[in-house]
């Protein structure tokens, strides 16, 4: 065997493969990489002099003035300390842990000979997050396996298993940029201090979630197994039977208790299954005769998924040393409320059944065609319609290049015209959707704890119940697409193509009166238009000897419109769907500024202030109403956008990857603190209007938006996702050394994000709540040293 050695460093990756020459020999391929990670873009809260300026205009602004001292009013009793100390808390930094890293490495064997093929590989990857408490392990092995049996049967195999452990309780983001710089961090005797601003009791310590005892594990066991017929009597045809079984078990469970403020103590266990098996059988015939060339492929697939999840909750525990491994010590059990989790999963199971068949036709490799027809059944879909539905397409194809009229048109390196119309289907829904279920209650009856069941879904403490759909059908799109490829000049080739699609019975969930009892139902609700258009060129800008210029680019354009909603072509405004307008329209008011000192707001808004919001009027009634609501943005971009570059010099290589996102906007809750604005800590970045700045972008801190605006902001981004300069050692060199091959890289991700986003990231949704944030992970920056070696 040989050897496999190596050193890895802190922040760097190696890669060394061994092979052997002759034909049965195993080649073996170890590869590891590990690097350092950072804030790609921090939001950095105020320091503690704009956080005492903030408190004290705050004051101001409520028409309140502050005694002596001035901490007196405008601190909370805990801040004090720490102020007269001139001492503060980079919360910020306290939740973030130094060392940040990932790291995985990887081992696989390959070899076989013309009858025998296998592999193995395996798998281990760390991820410590840039966030105290979020880590990340997962083991994984996997094996393939192809055997000739004889030269008209081939069978083969694949085992994988992965082991994913996200175990641990982890701080809270959103709170830690929400906390006074002087707020106490710890209690005298080392523990974290529950209420850092106190008697400010509604924001917590950041850091607690570190002392939650969390159980996240999940597992993945797949098998899947092929046979492969080639009868030699039918020349062409072929038959492939595709099975897979896979069983995913997964746990959690964690623990709140008295050093989380939780005087009871809360416990909650949870386990859940999935099991999954597909069976896919496809027959294939293949023939050419003359310039003619046919390909015949049918399908015949099942599918069948289940999901069950058991849980229990249970509270009031004497000591917090028992937990949920002993949750029968609660002295209050119940069921376990999956909304605990934020996840409204409910035990499942569907099936799928699909048939397909399709022609590929060909002459001359100048004209294609293809032909398909696919009809699939769900189970998921309700009584009072079909389950199944019928999918055609065609496609067909000019290979305009290999004409005969092109052959002196030397430029042209490739030329091809194609067209294609078809329908798809969407299924669109989880399975039950089209039931009515009832949530589930407990109360209290002649002193008697007793469970009920209610319709409402937003009782506290309910398991949520959901308004069914027998009616609910398959999402069909039909559209049109064509395209053109190309090369030039052997320097320039690429692909522009634009399409057309219309959706029919649109699958969409709308919101309903809160008088219902329930607060959604999903609804085929209309039809749906989509245009757009999709460009990719490569070009070779420079080439010579020693020195090349290649370019990837890439544009996207994307437009829908809502063209039939409800069968009565009235939009919907509740759920901000609208006819002839996109879907993901931000109906809200339109916001003109802010109302200044000396300006007289009594012909829109009467009794404004200075410093609040000024919206439009639209309807020119002299006030603000609902019906002064418009449409002022989409969260759908209008185009994406992606650039390569790379340039070669001698053995050196360097690659910059640059995408882009424009003309979508989202809400943007950091910009609306509301009345919490002297209670908690603001983005330094943010800003507020005063008498003195007269800012017209920002209210005044005693605004308390009784509109509820929700700040829409656009979110468009140009991000230097990559760049990667690369070493090739020269092969007289490396032959020298007895090795195969020998290069390095120095990579670096996520540099640099230039946005007019305020926030943590763009790309990314943002809670502005005080609960556990699992979208508030902000985006990372990281820097790769690499070398990869190949041993002869």
């Amino acid at each position: 065997m040989t050897a496999i050695y190596g050193t890895r460093g802190s922040s760097g990756v190696l890669l060394i493969t061994t092979k052997r020459g002759r034909t049965g020999k195993p080649v073996i391929r170890y590869s590891a990489y590990a690097g350092p990670e950072y804030f790609a873009h921090t939001l950095k809260p105020m320091d503690g002099a704009a956080y005492v300026e903030k408190n004290i205009i705050y004051n101001q602004q409520r028409g309140v003035t502050p005694p002596q001292p001035v901490y007196d009013s405008v601190l909370n009793i805990a801040e004090v300390a720490n102020f007269r100390a001139g001492h503060q808390v980079d919360w910020i930094k306290e939740v973030t842990r130094a060392g940040a890293s990932i790291q995985s490495h990887n081992l696989n064997v390959s070899g076989g000979n013309n009858d025998v093929r296998y592999y193995i590989n395996g798998e281990y990857t760390k991820d410590n997050g840039i966030l105290k408490g979020y880590q990340y392990r997962r083991v994984s092995l996997r094996s393939n396996l192809d055997v000739n049996l004889t030269p008209w049967l081939t069978i083969g195999s694949t085992l994988f298993y992965a082991n994913n452990d996200y175990d641990g309780g982890h701080v809270n983001l959103t709170l830690a940029g929400q906390m006074s710089p002087y707020g106490q961090e710890y209690n005298a005797n080392g523990t974290y201090d529950i209420y850092p601003m106190y008697t400010q009791l509604l924001y917590t310590n950041p850091l607690l979630g570190l002392y939650e005892p969390v159980t996240n594990r999940s597992n993945n066991l797949t098998g899947t197994g092929y046979l492969e017929l080639k009868p030699a009597i039918i020349k062409g045809l072929k038959y492939r039977l595709n099975a897979s079984y896979s069983d995913l078990p997964g746990r959690y469970d964690y623990y709140t208790g008295r050093n989380m403020g939780d005087l009871i103590g809360h416990a909650y266990a949870q386990n859940t299954e999935t099991q999954n098996w597909i069976l896919e059988n496809i027959l294939n015939y293949t023939r050419d005769f003359s310039q003619h060339h046919i390909d015949l492929t049918a399908l015949y697939s099942a599918q069948h998924n289940s999901f069950f999840v058991t849980s229990l909750a249970a509270n009031t525990f004497i000591n917090d040393q028992l937990g949920f491994n002993n949750i029968n010590a609660g002295q209050v059990q119940s069921a376990g409320n999956m909304d605990a989790l934020n996840n409204n999963a409910e035990p499942s199971q569907y099936a799928l059944l699909s048939q397909m068949g399709r022609l590929n036709y060909s002459y001359a490799g100048k004209y294609l065609l293809t032909l398909t027809a696919r009809r699939d059944g769900y189970s998921g879909f309700g009584a009072l319609t079909s389950k199944y539905g019928t999918f055609p397409s065609v496609a067909v194809a000019w290979n305009i290049a290999k004409e005969d009229f092109m052959k002196n048109v030397s430029f042209v390196n490739a030329l091809k015209l194609r067209a294609s119309y078809g329908t798809t289907g969407n299924s669109a829904i989880t399975p039950y959707q089209t039931i009515t279920t009832l949530g589930v209650t407990q109360y209290v009856y002649n002193g008697t704890t007793a469970t009920g069941t209610v319709v409402s879904n937003q009782l506290a403490g309910t398991q949520l119940g959901s308004l069914g759909n027998a009616g609910l059908k398959w999402e069909s799109t039909t559209g049109t697409n064509i395209g053109i490829d190309f090369g030039l000049f052997n320097r320039i080739d690429g692909t522009v193509e634009g399409y057309l699609t219309k959706t029919s019975d649109l699958l969409l969930s709308r919101n309903l009166p809160i008088v219902s009892g329930y607060s959604s139902i999903l609804d085929n609700i209309g039809k749906l238009q989509n245009t757009g258009m999709d460009i990719s060129i490569h070009s070779v800008n420079i080439r010579t000897k020693d020195f090349s210029w290649e370019t990837n680019l890439v544009y996207s354009f994307f437009h829908n419109k809502i063209t039939q909603l409800y069968g009565n072509n009235q939009s919907d405004t509740g759920n901000s769907w609208f006819l002839g307008k996109s879907l993901g329209a931000i109906y809200t008011y339109k916001l003109l500024g802010v109302w200044q000192a000396g300006q007289n707001p009594a012909g829109s808004q009467p009794g404004a202030q200075p410093g609040d919001l000024k919206f439009a009027d639209l309807d020119h009634v002299g006030s603000i109403t609902a019906a002064d609501r418009t449409i002022v943005g989409y969260t759908v971009p209008k185009w994406t956008g992606g650039i390569i570059n790379t340039f070669t010099y001698k053995d050196f290589s360097l690659r910059i990857f640059i995408s882009t996102t424009q003309g979508a906007m989202k809400n943007n809750p950091i910009l609306n603190p509301a009345d919490q604005a002297g209670a908690i800590n603001l983005p330094a970045s943010v800003g507020y209007w005063t008498a003195a700045n007269q800012s017209n972008t920002r209210s005044s801190l005693a605004y308390t938006n009784p509109l509820a605006y929700a700040y829409p902001s656009k979110d468009g981004y140009t991000r230097i996702r990559d760049v990667t300069l690369n070493y090739h050692v020269p092969a007289r060199i490396v032959n020298s050394w007895g090795l195969g091959a020998l290069s390095c890289h120095l990579s670096g991700r996520n540099l640099h994000t230039f946005t007019k986003w305020t926030g943590w990231d763009p790309e990314t949704n943002y809670n502005g709540g005080t609960s556990v944030n699992y979208d508030n992970y902000p985006q990372v920056a990281s820097y790769v040293f690499g070398v990869n070696v190949s041993l002869k």
